[in-house]
């Protein structure tokens, strides 16, 4: 069973965490654990994409997927450019909006499915699938695309957020708790209850929800 089989079956799902900095022997001591990903948050820590898609090298050699965490919601585009680099999977913070949903799953499936352009010098698992439409077929069925879920505006809208397309939904604790001080009259008292109401609302949609902040640790049955 692929990765993503694993994530849309609810297997229990293990996601580390990692810094674009570590040389290969800090991370491979972070691998320890055996985490099925391992998160890398392009974000909030300063990197250049040199160093980055170093950092994709090494978790190639590594055998683990990157999954990295986008500079910001509006910058689709870039979703391309950083699964050029050899990530394994993205993560969309601050996600709100239906429309960024839309776009982000444009620019990560290649066409027939979304139409991210073809670029194939150091992405993920290339070695395996020499041919170019063999690779974006193989990408299609096994790229992971997860959302992050920061406000209350996404708690509220979560079902028009988990579009066919999107692999896992995650949560941002802090700023969530931020939009919860902001908005007292939302209807929801605690992080654990947005949490609760997602994975109710989207418990009849193809779409896996981790309950847990970073780092992610171990969830599922």
């Amino acid at each position: 069973m692929t990765l993503k089989q694993r994530i849309h079956a609810d297997a229990p799902l293990y996601i580390g965490i990692a810094s674009v900095g570590m040389s290969e022997e800090q991370l491979a001591k972070c691998l320890a654990d055996q985490p099925d990903m391992v998160f890398v948050d392009l974000q909030h820590e300063p990197y250049t994409e040199p160093q980055f898609a170093a950092f994709c090298a090494t978790c190639e050699r590594l055998g683990i997927p990157a999954l990295a965490r986008a500079r910001h919601p509006e910058l689709h585009a870039m979703l391309g450019s950083y699964l050029d680099f050899g990530a394994g999977g993205v993560l969309v913070p601050m996600v709100e909006d239906p429309q960024v949903v839309e776009r982000s799953i444009q620019s990560f499936y290649y066409p027939p499915v979304g139409n991210r352009s073809c670029g194939l010098a150091h992405v993920w698992q290339r070695k395996n699938h020499p041919d170019p439409r063999e690779y974006a077929d193989w990408w299609n069925g096994n790229g992971i695309l997860a959302i992050q879920i920061e406000t209350v505006k996404a708690v509220h809208t979560i079902r028009e957020l988990a579009q066919p397309g999107v692999d896992l939904i995650l949560f941002g604790g802090t700023d969530l708790q931020f939009s919860l001080d902001a908005n007292p009259n939302c209807g929801f008292a605690s992080v654990a209850e947005c949490r609760q109401y997602v994975l109710e609302q989207v418990a009849d949609l193809p779409v896996r929800v981790g309950m847990s902040d970073l780092p992610f640790g171990k969830f599922g049955a």
